[in-house]
């Protein structure tokens, strides 16, 4: 059985995992990231690891995030409480309450993770890049600093930006079994989600990054079509950051990781190891398309 290690970030990146973790006969284990992690009203909170779980349990919000059909009664009456721009479900609550929990008595988010995972039944491996504390702060052209749930639902991503911070990347430990899983994997897979806010704060851990450099199967799948985004603020963050949201863009950012690139049909590179596919997941279907075709060009035959 292949090993394949998939790096997820954001909703592009659980949509690709759900179709990923369809495909039989590989031992899958996914990397999330957990820069945007957040205590909120003495909550702590997992929002990419949630999606990637609920999405792989069938049990996504419309939009890709949140659980199906929630009900938000605790989000309302906090309202009485609160100036809240943030909204919550009561059954996505209680997962967060349960984690909160878990950690408060001693447990790990990667011993947590696994348990939560484990309750909806979901058959591959989940773990977050670190234990430790990766918080994204982004710097906007005013000089304000913001939190990823600052920028992203109170300011619902419009500011511009000038720098991006990965506050504790530099002490924050990566879990020995992490670096083993990458090491023996015959694949990696960075997926479709945005370069600097879901898939940097994994990437500014350095003994991660440099076992992605050094491993001689990576593919990376473009968030762009064309020259815009799949979904959310990717185009805008990329271009503030001195990037273009291409193709050549996207190789600039993954200097020296990437050894393909996936990339929408009339998007390919003559430069570039580049491959066209659809990359636009409209159903399961569409997302388990790609990861098979992927799996196949990198001679893992399923």
């Amino acid at each position: 059985m292949k090993k394949v290690t998939y790096i997820s970030g954001g909703v592009g990146g659980a949509k690709f995992a759900k179709g990923l973790n369809k495909i039989k006969n590989i031992d899958l284990t996914i990397l999330v990231n957990t820069g945007d992690d957040e205590h909120i009203h003495g909550v702590f909170l997992s929002p990419d690891i949630d999606t990637v779980i609920y999405n792989l349990a069938g049990i996504e919000g419309k939009f890709g995030w949140g659980v199906r059909n929630d009900k938000f009664t605790v989000n309302e009456q906090l309202r009485k409480f609160y100036d809240m721009d943030f909204k919550i479900g009561d059954a996505d609550l209680a997962t967060n309450l349960y984690r909160s929990q878990m950690i408060n008595q001693g447990e790990t988010l990667t011993e947590v993770t696994k348990n939560i995972k484990n309750k909806f039944e979901i058959n591959c491996e989940i773990i977050p890049m670190s234990d430790d504390r990766v918080s994204t702060k982004l710097i906007t052209k005013t000089n304000k600093r913001l939190n990823f749930q600052e920028y992203f639902v109170e300011k619902k991503g419009k500011p511009r930006i000038k720098n991006i911070i990965y506050e504790g990347s530099r002490v924050a430990k990566v879990n020995q079994n992490t670096i083993k899983q990458i090491k023996s994997s015959d694949i990696v897979i960075i997926g479709p989600s945005n370069p600097l806010l879901s898939i940097g704060p994994i990437l500014s851990l350095s003994k991660l990054k440099k076992e992605l450099m050094s491993h001689k199967n990576v593919t990376i799948i473009s968030p762009f079509i064309g020259k815009d985004a799949i979904k959310g603020p990717s185009k805008k963050n990329f271009e503030d950051m001195g990037f273009s949201p291409d193709i050549e863009g996207i190789k600039k950012y993954y200097k020296n990781i990437g050894k393909k690139y996936i990339v929408h049909i009339g998007d390919s590179d003559k430069k570039i190891n580049t491959i066209e596919e659809n990359i636009l997941f409209k159903k399961i279907n569409d997302s388990k398309s790609l990861a098979r075709k992927i799996l196949n060009l990198s001679l893992i035959h399923i």
